[in-house]
């Protein structure tokens, strides 16, 4: 730089600081649409922990109502409940009341019944 005359030496000057501003300018640009796609993936990210916090209370619901169908199922089993195409038929209610109610007993009664008169008329 000593051998170049000052217009040289400062338009070199002014050419490095123009490449400089235009290096941090991209570098610039570069950090900002970083931060735009961090921020939608954050978003994203918030978005899919609230499906899936959704979707374990759904589990957790869906898990309940399944033992409380196999309960009834069991119940329906032990004490000779309708047929299923019956409790289709009348839209799946609640047809045996509740555990432990007088509903259940005297269907396995007349069962019992029917069977022991059956063996001793044999």
């Amino acid at each position: 730089m000593a051998v170049q005359t000052d217009i040289e030496a400062n338009q070199y000057t002014l050419k490095s600081c123009v490449e400089t501003m235009t290096a941090v300018t991209n570098l610039s640009h570069r950090l900002q649409i970083r931060t735009n796609e961090v921020q939608q993936l954050n978003a994203q990210l918030a978005l899919l922990q609230r499906m899936y916090k959704d979707a374990r209370a759904e589990i957790s619901v869906l898990k309940a109502e399944n033992k409380e169908l196999k309960r009834k199922a069991t119940v329906m089993f032990r004490f000779g409940g309708p047929p299923y195409a019956a409790v289709e038929e009348q839209g799946g209610g609640n047809l045996l009341g509740g555990l432990g109610s007088t509903e259940a007993t005297p269907s396995r009664t007349a069962q019992d019944g029917g069977k022991k008169k059956r063996s001793a008329i044999e």
